[in-house]
């Protein structure tokens, strides 16, 4: 497949495809269009090499993300592979272990590698980090933690969506709902969850039990010990557990059928992420669904009109939300 071929099958000269790979010239959005469609609906991938003496560009993505290992994390980047790979761009991760001093050198090494452009996964933007993008002039979007300089981010309505849990199990009779969340320094999950949560109980006149809260770091074993905490401390115990993710969830349960309960019969138990780790354990989770996904394409095509400034458009958009499903599994009731 070359460039002459996809030309013919957009409808179009050669001369706007290649205009429109290598970000250069005005096209129109309806040929433009039609030509990204082809270009994905063939899986074309252009010369790297060829691009990067023709745009004077490296074609290479920065991806900073805290746990390579984690569900959302590499649902992300998949989508952001998914979007630069037809563009012919590579990507480089850098997997940090939420450490300062990892994602700041992280950020040297990228301008080393002169890549076109950062995408921040679930990353806190500190004043460090700002200095240093600031020198290093890359662009940059973020995703699932919001900035307060503008950079453009990727967000999932955290309050909302955790409110709405909560709503649903007192829609069922619970009323002594527990919390396992994480560290407030992570502002979305740690912050916003939380709060969606107790304001949830507090607009039907439910008193915060402190002893219905607990703290994890998003793993299995964090989610049984938090569960095992909230059990020891609490006098009158919970009928129903929300954790801030489905891992601890997950963990959550197995503290709970090691000291012989039953869910849902005994207590209710629900998550948020929505991957194949809420569809396959038994009983099926009732978790909060987000397209990771999704929010990888999302970042990507913001990154990428940063980096090729199109003048046909202005990137004023600083806040971009993608959208969550409540999925009612077995595991409440």
């Amino acid at each position: 497949m070359n460039i002459k071929e996809i030309a013919k099958l957009a409808k179009t000269s050669a001369s706007s495809v290649s205009r429109v790979i290598n970000s250069s010239g005005y096209v129109k959005e309806e040929v433009r269009q039609r030509i990204n469609k082809v270009l994905e609906e063939t899986g074309y991938r252009p010369n790297a090499f060829a691009k990067a003496l023709h745009s004077k560009k490296s074609h290479t993505i920065g991806v900073i993300l805290p746990k390579i290992n984690a569900t959302s994390s590499g649902e992300c980047v998949a989508g952001i592979d998914n979007f630069f790979s037809t563009k012919g761009y590579s990507i480089l991760l850098g997997n940090t272990h939420h450490q300062l001093n990892k994602e700041l050198e992280f950020l040297d090494i990228f301008k080393e590698k002169q890549v076109d452009g950062v995408i921040f996964i679930a990353t806190v933007l500190t004043p460090e980090h700002h200095k240093k993008l600031q020198k290093l002039a890359i662009p940059t979007v973020i995703v699932g933690q919001e900035s307060p300089n503008n950079i453009p981010c990727v967000l999932f309505d955290e309050y909302h969506a955790a409110k709405e849990m909560t709503q649903y199990l007192l829609t069922t009779g619970k009323q002594r709902i527990a919390f396992i969340g994480v560290d407030e320094s992570d502002i979305s999950v740690g912050v916003h969850r939380r709060q969606g949560y107790l304001d949830a109980l507090r607009e039907q006149h439910i008193p915060m039990d402190e002893h219905l809260l607990a703290q994890g770091d998003f793993t299995h074993q964090s989610g049984f010990t938090a569960c095992r905490a909230i059990f020891e401390n609490s006098t009158l115990k919970p009928d129903a557990i929300f954790a801030a993710n489905d891992k601890m969830a997950i963990g959550a349960m197995n503290y709970l059928f090691s000291m012989g309960l039953q869910v849902p019969r005994d207590i209710s138990v629900c998550g948020v992420g929505g991957g194949t780790l809420a569809q396959f354990y038994h009983p099926q989770l009732t978790t909060l669904i987000y397209d990771y996904k999704q929010a990888g394409i999302i970042a990507s095509d913001l990154l990428y009109r940063q980096i090729n400034k199109d003048q046909s458009e202005s990137i004023t958009v600083h806040k971009t939300w993608v959208n969550y499903q409540l999925m009612i599994g077995k595991s409440t009731q």
